[in-house]
Parts: structure tokens; sequence; C-alpha cells
């Protein structure tokens, strides 16, 4: 368990049984072995079915905000601003994990630590999702595509547009073309917007947006409706006329001091 750092109790009943090679009951185990080194201060309870290991030498254990999210449910991935963390492009660190599942796998907020970690409710948990190596365990994390859309579609969950832009300008190896079809796919007229004003203010002002093809701002800008909408509702601005959007004044200084 040391080894795992984090654990599930379905995990430590499976790990138990290949160890003794017997079949014995999860009430068992429990009674008979996890109650015991919870006492003995071996593990640290996070939530109920959810435990980390503490070596000998730790009064409390460390916390790996990205290896607890990644166990508190067995179907979701990692997304938005922690998936931008995991990718190593955030702009600044939060305290928060945003844990995407289905509806009805939803969960209270929970605290542990300095850390909280919150349920985002999403009905596709499939799409553009990846299975990548962390520390000795596999966590599902969005594809670096879906969390641009993403952050973009719900940005309060990316820390706000400014942290969503400064993270976003270092978001390397997108493919845009990927991005485009994930954006038409979506049918969201006003997220189409928000990818193409961001798409075209960041092929300006980051060499990870310099090789977007001028065809696919294009192709994007000939899919905006004719009505004219606000970035941010209710926030009067400027209007864009590419994306017929109305954009904040000093929108583009969010990106100043990067």
């Amino acid at each position: 368990m040391l080894k795992k750092k984090v654990m599930r109790y379905d995990e430590i009943v499976s790990l138990t049984q290949e160890l003794f090679e017997y079949h014995y009951n999860s009430s068992y185990i429990y009674s008979k072995y996890l109650r015991r080194m919870v006492g003995r201060g071996q593990l640290k309870r996070v939530r109920r079915g959810l435990y980390v290991a503490l070596s000998p030498v730790e009064d409390e254990p460390s916390v790996d905000k990205l290896l607890i999210a990644s166990k508190i449910r067995s179907e979701y991935f990692l997304g938005y601003h922690t998936a931008l963390e995991f990718y190593g492009c955030a702009y600044s660190a939060q305290n928060e994990a945003y844990i995407c599942v289905r509806p009805e796998k939803r969960f209270d907020p929970f605290e542990f630590r300095q850390f909280r970690f919150r349920p985002v409710r999403v009905h596709d948990i499939n799409t553009e999702v990846e299975k990548k190596n962390y520390r000795g365990h596999i966590l599902c994390v969005s594809g670096r595509e879906r969390t641009f859309i993403d952050c973009l579609d719900k940005v309060e969950y990316a820390g706000g547009w400014e942290e969503a832009l400064k993270s976003l300008q270092n978001l390397g190896g997108l493919d845009f073309e990927k991005i485009e079809g994930l954006t038409i796919e979506a049918d969201s007229d006003i997220l189409l917007r928000k990818v193409g004003i961001v798409l075209e203010l960041l092929k300006d002002r980051s060499m990870f947006y310099e090789h977007l093809h001028d065809e696919i701002l294009v192709r994007l800008a000939e899919t905006v409706s004719e009505q004219t909408r606000y970035l941010i509702r209710g926030v009067p601005g400027s209007l864009n006329p590419r994306w017929r959007l109305y954009i904040p004044e000093g929108f583009e200084d969010k990106l100043i001091g990067v």
C-alpha cells in the first residue's frame, strides 16, 4: 500500500485477497486489517472508501491532489484547470480539483488538508479522454484539445478568463483541426465564437499557436450565426465584426505579464 500511496477500499480488498490467495469478504478485511491500520496511524482516511498510506516517518500524509482526485470515482476524468495543471501549463496552482463524472455518479464536494475536491457533471466521459501513467497509477484526463474547448465552454472551472487565457497560452501540442472538428460537433454558437476569438488572439501571442492555419479560423468564422452575442453575458464592449462578439474592454490585456 505504501507503493500505491492512495487506494480505494475495493482496491485494498482486491490486494488483500491477492496477497493471501483467499477470498476474504470485505467486512472481515476491514475489521481485521483496515480499521487497525487506521488506528495505528498507518493509514489516513481521506473520505469514506478512500485511504492514504503513511510511511513510518510521517505524522501526516503527503497529499497529491491529482492522485486523490483520480481515486474518488472509477468512471471519471480530470478536467478543466486540473487538466491544465496535469499538462504543466496552468498559470497558477489552485487548491481545487475538478473531477468530471456522469450526473448519476456525482458526489458531495469535500476537503482534505488544504485541497477541495469538486465534481463537474458531464454526459460524455469518453470523447477525447486519455489514460496517463502517473506515479505508478493510471489516471484519466481530458486530452489537450478537449481541455482547450472545455475551459472556454465553462471558464469558471478554469479559474476565470485571465487564468484561462494565461494557462491556455502555454498549452502546447494542440491539433487545431481536431479543435475545429470538436467545436463544430459541440453545436454551440457561443462556444464556437469563444474558440475562434481565443485562437485568433493566441495565434499572435504564443509560439504554441504559430502553426495555426488561417483557413481554420476562416472556416470557424463562416459557421458563426448572424446574431451578435456577448463574450461575457451582460458585459458590454466593442464589437468584433469577424466573430460578431462584444468583447469587454481590456480583454486582451489579460495576457499582459505572462
